[in-house]
Formats: structure tokens, C-alpha cells, sequence
């Protein structure tokens, strides 16, 4: 391999291993809302995912919405690893892995947003609100009410699957799925009010450049 291919692999490769980093936290998100939408698919009498809605801060992003008999379910998917400590809604989660410390915004006083949002356009209708639980996280202080595994998740979608949905809980449900948004404008507007958002905007587009040219440089660089 001449000596300027061997550059172009050898860059490349860096850029590809540093974009991958960039993106992985966006990706990993994206791979626990599929698994999720993948598990309950067919539970419930109809299901909208990753959808905007608007409410009193501006505009909210949901992971899933699950029509039932007995009302709509709100789910908020996270996708978390290492030892997870919970003192109450309104209080952050803090996450060790190994002796990294993390503080993170609580996503079951995230979720309750998102089920305000939802009653707001669904009056007098039944809501509740679930965070779901995909990776290996453990809770060494014991597991929130209202934070489900995905088999326990399935489960209670099964239990609660029975009887007709009443006129007024359809009625809700196609406000929802007329307030509901999925363009881009939208979803670059939801980013760009979130506190960081534009930052993870930034990231994002950062990554997939690094990507695109990591990737044309490693092609050449074994074709030369």
C-alpha cells in the first residue's frame, strides 16, 4: 500500500471511530424506542411513537402512545446500564458505572410532562404514564413504582387489552393523532428549545460528517 493510502486509511479510521463515539448516544436511544416499539407491537387497540406534541412549554417529544380499553398509555424508553439510585420524582437519578458518577434528569418527572401534554388534548380520559426500562440497569434501592421492564411492560398491555374502547377515549385518541407531529421542522424546533439541545444538534451533525469522510477516505485509501 503506497504511503499516501496508507495515510487515507489511517485518517479515516480515526474519524470514523470518533464520529461513532459522537453518535453512539443518539443511536443507543434510537435502538431501546425500537426494541420497544418492535416488543409491544400489536398489544393495545392502536400505538403512535416518537411524536411532538405541543403543550404550556412549547413542544414535548413522547417515545410511544398506547390506545387501551382502559385508557392511553404514555411510555418514556431509556436505555440505561451500571447501578441506579432513585430518591423520588422531582429528584435526579444518579448512575455509577464502576466509579463514574452521573446525575441525570429524572425521567419520570420528564414522562410527567409528557402525560400533562397528553391529558391537555385528551380531557377527562384516563392517562398514565410509564417509564420503560431496557438495559442492564439495576437499582440497588429498589425500583420506582411506575418503572417497568419490557416483559413486565407486555404483560400489563395484555391485562389491560379487553373490551371495546369507549367513543370518548376515541375521540381523544384521533386529537392526538391530529395535534401529533413527526416533520423535521418540527423536531429541529423541539431541539433547538431543549436546554443542550443545540449542542446535541451540533453533535449530531458533526458525527455524520466525520462519518461521511472517514468512510470515502478508508474506501480509498484500500483501493489505492
Amino acid at each position: 500500500m503506497a504511503l499516501n493510502a496508507s495515510i487515507a486509511v489511517i485518517v479515516g479510521g480515526f474519524l470514523d471511530i470518533a464520529a461513532l463515539k459522537l453518535l453512539y448516544p443518539m443511536a443507543k436511544g434510537q435502538v431501546g424506542e425500537w426494541r420497544v416499539r418492535s416488543a409491544i407491537s400489536g398489544l393495545g387497540e392502536a400505538q403512535l411513537h416518537d411524536i411532538i406534541l405541543p403543550d404550556d412549554r412549547g413542544l414535548t417529544q413522547i417515545d410511544h402512545l398506547v390506545l387501551t380499553p382502559t385508557g392511553i398509555f404514555v411510555l418514556e424508553t431509556k436505555n440505561y446500564t451500571g447501578k441506579i439510585y432513585t430518591y423520588g420524582r422531582r429528584k435526579d437519578w444518579v448512575q455509577y458505572i464502576g466509579r463514574r458518577k452521573n446525575a441525570m434528569h429524572n425521567p419520570q418527572d420528564q414522562n410527567y410532562r409528557h402525560r400533562k401534554a397528553v391529558e391537555h388534548l385528551a380531557p377527562g380520559v384516563p392517562v398514565q404514564d410509564w417509564v420503560l426500562m431496557i438495559g442492564d440497569a439495576q437499582f440497588p434501592n429498589g425500583k420506582p413504582d411506575g418503572v417497568l421492564t419490557l416483559r413486565e411492560l407486555k404483560q400489563a398491555l395484555r391485562r389491560l387489552d379487553a373490551g371495546d374502547v369507549s367513543p370518548q377515549i376515541m375521540q381523544a385518541w384521533r386529537a392526538l393523532k391530529t395535534a401529533s407531529k413527526t416533520d423535521m421542522v418540527t423536531r429541529k424546533a423541539h431541539l433547538w428549545s431543549l436546554p443542550g439541545g443545540q449542542f446535541g444538534m451540533i453533535r449530531s451533525l458533526m458525527g455524520k460528517v466525520m462519518l461521511f469522510i472517514g468512510t470515502a477516505l478508508l474506501v480509498a485509501g484500500f483501493a489505492g
